[in-house]
């Protein structure tokens, strides 16, 4: 019996592979990462590589590349792209990738074209990249020169690449807004970390046009829209069939003209109004302690200095003409009351159809951290655990107290414990040693780095120069500052351990 048994399992083996291979064949074909017809699209764009590379060789207004054709006089770039093989209806997170990359199943259109080139592409007819969406740096916004993007068939009108998509929510094709040419972020090369990559060329999904805010494609949104949302709300237009596998160009042209911009630079200087030294005891107080100045260049667009003229004058902007994009410059003697208070107005006006506030001066809190995210405070519910300091100030002189919080899961235990390890701080090198200390403690321990948030409380009449000096080691990497003012940190609870 056992031995007939032992001649089974062969058996079974190979029937359960066979089941397992047909169930991963039925998982695969709704997901093609390459459309039907891909090698003898890849052999007709090599043929047009060769024969445009010999037609054009000495005409200096033209750039040849592999699966490309850029023309400097007409400021346009063409890309041999394909229809990939998402059906209609279907989600849809990515409107172009590369020919290399894995994501051919989520996205509309695979170029034959590095996105590195595409890239080079748009700077050889004239036009410098913008920013890419990047939250570690407080960018929110994507920021560049608008391009229009359209497709071309044999035979027909070119189709703006926004009707070929439809959002659930409206039932109307994407807003005819362009996209923006921001380039992907250049990272450490896998194999050779001194070298950057261009990060679309090597990394998944290797992107060309993102439908949701990215730092790694070439092109972005005008909007910061999250991958979770395309994904629920983008698909594939029903109306405008193209065959999967149909050879295509993807037209890529300037929406301006050459001298003009779509970004509109602006600076909003926050200073300290006149005082009477008495702390402010309302936000209307708080920010009748500020002369705010905006700037379009070197014009003042609001010469009285009052916060009332910059909130008019951000109302009378043109969206349709400009992107307004917002740099703060706050003077150091600025109290945190005021800056809270303005901090919070702001975050009213920081929208899609408001003005793009831009990441902090190196050196200065964002603006956000002033209207912090309160879940935070709950040490048992939220996600991860910050650093936390609170200030004081006493005869003039600033100190505080770190406490690093820990949860620890112990043998036999339902639920974690949470242990705290607090140290007073009577400096920034003090701190700066301190976190140096709690790197290496936890980098010995095996356990996961911190994540690059601190959970600040101090006292509201402190001035914005004497929290940068104190918070200068988190205002040089990029830390996300939840700053609270005159509250107390949370007590730690009598069944937390303190080591």
């Amino acid at each position: 019996m056992i031995a007939e048994r032992q001649k089974q399992i062969p058996i079974l083996q190979f029937v359960l592979l066979l089941v397992v291979v047909a169930v991963h064949a039925q998982i695969d074909i709704p997901y093609k990462a390459r459309p039907s017809g891909h090698e003898e699209n890849r052999v007709r764009v090599d043929r047009i590589h060769q024969d445009e590379r010999q037609r054009f060789a000495a005409d200096t207004h033209r750039l040849v590349l592999p699966g490309l054709i850029a023309d400097r006089s007409t400021r346009r770039v063409e890309v041999r792209v394909e229809r990939s093989a998402v059906g209609a209806n279907a989600p849809c997170e990515f409107l172009v990738v590369s020919e290399s990359s894995d994501h051919g199943y989520e996205a509309l259109l695979i170029a034959f074209a590095r996105p590195s080139d595409i890239h080079r592409a748009l700077r050889f007819i004239g036009t410098e990249p913008g920013q890419s969406y990047h939250p570690p740096t407080h960018r929110f916004w994507a920021k560049g020169e608008r391009f229009l993007l359209s497709v071309l068939a044999t035979n027909t009108a070119p189709i703006r690449v926004e009707n070929l998509l439809i959002d659930r929510r409206t039932g109307a094709a994407l807003p005819p807004d362009g996209f923006l040419f921001t380039g992907s972020r250049q990272i450490p090369a896998p194999n050779n970390p001194s070298r950057a990559d261009y990060a679309a060329d090597t990394f998944q999904p290797m992107a060309i046009v993102s439908l949701f805010s990215t730092p790694y494609a070439v092109f972005e949104v005008p909007r910061s829209v999250s991958k979770e949302t395309v994904y629920r709300n983008t698909t594939v237009n029903p109306e405008f069939s193209i065959a999967e596998g149909a050879l295509l160009t993807l037209a890529i042209e300037p929406a301006l003209q050459p001298s003009a911009t779509s970004v509109q630079d602006l600076v909003l200087q926050v200073g300290a109004a006149s005082r009477t030294g008495n702390p402010p005891r309302s936000k209307v107080e708080a920010l009748a302690d500020l002369h705010v100045q905006l700037r379009d260049g070197t014009t003042v667009l609001n010469p009285d200095g009052s916060l009332v003229s910059v909130v008019g004058s951000i109302a009378a902007l043109d969206p349709q003409k400009h992107t307004p994009f917002l740099t703060l410059r706050w003077s150091p003697d600025i109290r945190l009351a005021s800056a809270q208070a303005l901090a919070e107005i702001l975050a009213s006006l920081d929208r899609e159809q408001g003005i793009r506030i831009e990441p902090p001066l190196p050196g200065e809190p964002y603006y956000r951290a002033f209207t912090p995210d309160r879940q935070l405070l709950n040490r048992t519910e939220r996600p991860f655990h910050p650093l936390e300091l609170a200030l004081q100030q006493k005869d003039g002189r600033i100190s505080g107290r770190l406490l690093l919080v820990q949860s620890v899961w112990k043998e036999g235990a339902s639920r974690s414990e949470l242990q705290f390890l607090e140290r007073p701080i009577l400096d920034p090198a003090a701190l700066r040693q301190e976190l140096a200390v709690d790197r290496e403690r936890t980098r010995s321990s095996g356990g996961r780095p911190r994540p690059n948030v601190l959970l600040a409380f101090a006292p509201s009449d402190l001035t914005l120069g004497q929290l940068t000096v104190f918070l200068e080691p988190f205002l040089t990497n990029h830390t996300a500052i939840h700053l609270l003012l005159d509250e107390p940190m949370p007590p730690t609870s009598s069944k937390e351990i303190k080591p």
